[in-house]
């Protein structure tokens, strides 16, 4: 196993649009590495909250009243490929998405990947673990 630098991208997606957005990222990339693709993440539901400003043309809700909206942290890994990231966001996120500005965070991570010329063991991915920490 190898220490790989990735990106995680993620954003907070309402309920009611989560299966329009998760189409929309896999129409655009198909999220795959090693033998798997759709590598798409999803934190359990919670309740996003904002209040528009007068004047925002908001897309749920009244200027000046809270909102409270049921959502769901929707997230993914890939390279460090900006390219990549533009598409993803401009054609798969941007037009399946509700809100006009989604918050969509994105973190240079490190991820442990398996070699893919060798076959995977568990003890021996266990074992390289532990031996790093």
């Amino acid at each position: 196993m190898t220490l790989q630098p990735t990106g995680r991208v993620s954003m907070q997606v309402p309920l009611a649009a989560l299966d329009a957005v998760r189409a929309g990222i896999l129409a655009v990339d198909a999220l795959a590495a090693g033998g798997y693709d759709s590598g798409l993440f999803e934190q359990a539901a919670g309740i996003e909250q904002y209040r528009p400003l007068p004047g925002t043309d908001a897309a749920h809700g009244q200027a000046g009243q809270v909102q409270r909206v049921p959502s769901v942290c929707l997230g993914f890994h890939l390279p460090r490929d900006a390219a990549r990231l533009e598409r993803i966001v401009a054609q798969g996120i941007a037009p399946h998405h509700p809100w006009h500005h989604p918050l969509i965070e994105v973190a240079q991570v490190q991820l442990y990947l398996r070699d893919q010329s060798r076959p995977a063991l568990r003890s021996q991915r266990h074992r390289v673990v532990r031996e790093t920490w």
